[in-house]
């Protein structure tokens, strides 16, 4: 069954009331004088009461056309503010929201944060900017990255520093490696390898020379790669060994591709957070990427197996 009123119908009785009869709300609904008599005729048929009545040549309303007309008043003006609304939030200017990791390039946490974070604003375009990822924190400063995720003290009172997780400073390897059946690498054994590395923060430089120099280890042959993915192709190839935080080859140990060893019986802790500048610090797509992090992809990944010991 077709509804007896419509949106047209509304306009046209508003129409006539507001113009006093229907030779102006044709001229304003942009219709023939004789199409609104016609569409008010249709109406008052539909309805099965008489709207307007005349007298003295004039249109006047009757109780049912002054009931009407007040439902008509109404319902448009909500339908206006609901068109507004809408068009608003379909013009609304798209927002980037650029990220970038210190150090590493793994980003297979990524996608299930976008598709949370696209329900609360999906005007927000998540960007990886990869050239900051040696140097995201300068990248902050500058204005080209609105939020990173560091290992490495961040002491600059414009930006804030978000503690996100724990993690560990491992050494991975093809699963047949010789050190792969050792429950931990010891300093000494890791100075024999050729070890893939990224191009890390100068603390973790100073932190590796330091153990082992403690223990009396030479410093390894390191190759720097900038790729995640590089490093655990080289090492599947038994061209070597990597050191990288566990969180960043998570799903490849998990598929068993490579295996994982602490550094030493004690292990490398370190601690990851989310950094921003103080003057974003307000922006609620940036608060909500955040605590994403914090509560699902990363701290999923790095609980999903524990070091062997």
């Amino acid at each position: 069954m077709s509804a007896m009123l419509e949106i047209r119908h509304l306009r046209l009785v508003r129409a006539i009331a507001e113009e006093g009869g229907p030779t102006r709300a044709a001229a304003r609904l942009h219709l023939t004088q004789s199409a609104v008599s016609h569409q008010l005729a249709d109406l008052e048929g539909r309805l099965g009461v008489v709207l307007f009545a005349r007298v003295r040549r004039q249109l006047k309303l009757t109780p049912a056309g002054a009931r009407l007309l007040d439902t008509a008043r109404t319902l448009l003006a909500e339908l206006s503010r609901v068109e507004r609304d809408l068009h608003d939030v379909g013009a609304r200017k798209r927002e980037a929201l650029r990220i970038s990791i210190e150090t590493f390039t793994s980003y297979h946490w990524l996608p299930p944060i976008i598709a949370a974070l696209a329900t609360e604003a999906p005007h927000v375009d998540v960007r990886i900017v990869l050239e900051a990822t040696r140097a995201p924190v300068s990248a902050l400063l500058r204005g080209d990255l609105e939020l990173a995720l560091v290992s490495s003290p961040v002491r600059d009172s414009a930006l804030v520093t978000e503690p996100m997780f724990a993690d560990e400073w491992t050494v991975v390897m093809a699963p047949g490696h010789p050190l792969a059946q050792r429950p931990y690498v010891t300093a000494v054994e890791l100075g024999r390898q050729t070890v893939f590395v990224h191009d890390a923060p100068r603390t973790d430089v100073e932190r590796l020379r330091d153990l082992l120099s403690s223990e009396r280890a030479t410093m390894p042959r390191t190759v720097r790669v900038p790729l995640t993915d590089a490093i655990v192709d080289l090492v599947k190839a038994g061209l070597g060994v990597g050191l990288v935080s566990r969180w960043a080859v998570a799903p490849h140990v998990l598929r068993g591709e490579i295996a994982l060893r602490r550094l030493t019986r004690a292990g490398l802790p370190e601690r990851w957070s989310a950094v921003y500048r103080r003057d974003a610090a307000m922006r609620l797509p940036l608060q909500r990427f955040a605590a994403l992090v914090r509560q699902r992809a990363l701290g999923a990944a790095i609980r999903s197996r524990p070091l062997q010991l």
